[in-house]
């Protein structure tokens, strides 16, 4: 599987990602299909960082992305292979105050794809597959239409 690494400034390398591992339940594996290029990947590319977040290994870049679902893992219902959908970045870690209260956008312990504010880096979404949490996905729910009378 390939995937664009930022390894440091103006370094940017396409490069072998390794091999695609299991799912565990409520994991789907994606095939990506288009990526939205956010301002922190360029920081990461033009500067290694932003701030005080810099990158300090290599780590593969990317946020935004829309997919195809190629595998489903178990106690999924309501995907199956071959559904469009897009993915939030955004993995909140279920088990702080706000993610025990319902308010999982307030995370104390957010980690978001391709960054590098922690170590190791989070790697990113800017590679042929990614495995993405159910909870990360978001579909359109296509309803049937009414036929004119």
């Amino acid at each position: 599987m390939q995937a664009i690494v930022c390894h440091a400034p103006k370094d940017l390398r396409i490069e072998d990602a390794g091999d695609a591992l299991p799912l565990a339940p409520g994991q789907l594996r994606v095939r990506v299909a288009r990526g939205g290029i956010c301002g922190s990947d360029l920081h990461y590319y033009q500067h290694g960082g932003f701030g005080a977040v810099r990158l300090k290994e290599p780590m593969v870049l990317g946020h935004e992305i829309s997919a195809v679902i190629e595998e489903v893992g178990s106690a999924q219902e309501c995907f199956t292979a071959g559904q469009r959908i897009s993915v939030s970045p955004s993995r909140p870690c279920g088990g702080c105050k706000y993610c025990h209260e319902g308010m999982p956008n307030h995370c104390l312990n957010m980690r978001f794809y391709g960054s590098a504010a922690l170590r190791p880096h989070v790697q990113g979404a800017f590679s042929e597959t990614v495995i993405a949490r159910a909870d990360q996905a978001m579909y359109e729910v296509k309803k049937k239409r009414r036929s004119p009378r």
